[in-house]
C-alpha cells in the first residue's frame, strides 16, 4: 500500500472512534470504534442532523493517549497488526510512520520515543 492508503485507512479509523474519558483515568483520552456508533454517525451526516455520543461505553479502544504521562498507544489487534501486514514489520518503522501522521494532521501532540508497557498494545512514544 501507498504511504497516501495507509494514511486514510489511519484517519477512517481515528475518525470513526468517539473519545472516553474514564473517572479513574482522567488524564486519559480513550478513542472508542463501535460499529453502531459508525452507522449512526453516517446517518446523522446524511441526514444533516446533530450527532449524539453514547451514554455507554461500548466497542474497542483503538487508540488511549495519556497526557500526564506523555504516552500515546493504538490497539495492536486493530491498527498495529494492519500496519505490520501493509507496511513494514519493523516496530521504528511503524512508530515513525504513526508519529508522522499525528504530527502532519496536528491531531495530538508529537510524542518522542517509545516504550510498550501493555501487552495488547503498542506504544507510539512519550515526551
Amino acid at each position: 500500500m501507498s504511504k497516501e492508503e495507509i494514511s486514510k485507512w489511519f484517519w477512517n479509523k481515528f475518525n470513526s472512534c468517539y473519545p472516553v474519558v474514564h473517572e479513574d483515568y482522567p488524564e486519559s483520552i480513550f478513542m472508542i470504534y463501535d460499529e453502531q456508533f459508525l452507522r449512526q454517525k453516517k446517518l446523522a451526516r446524511v441526514l444533516d442532523k446533530e450527532l449524539s455520543y453514547p451514554t455507554e461505553v461500548k466497542g474497542i479502544c483503538l487508540f488511549h493517549q495519556d497526557y500526564k504521562n506523555g504516552w500515546f498507544e493504538c490497539s495492536y489487534d486493530e491498527i498495529w497488526s494492519f500496519f505490520k501486514r501493509n507496511y513494514s514489520s519493523n516496530y521504528t518503522d511503524i512508530q515513525t510512520l504513526i508519529k508522522n501522521l499525528l504530527v502532519e494532521h496536528d491531531k495530538l501532540q508529537a510524542l518522542t520515543p517509545p516504550a510498550m508497557w501493555s501487552p495488547r498494545a503498542q506504544c507510539i512514544g512519550r515526551t
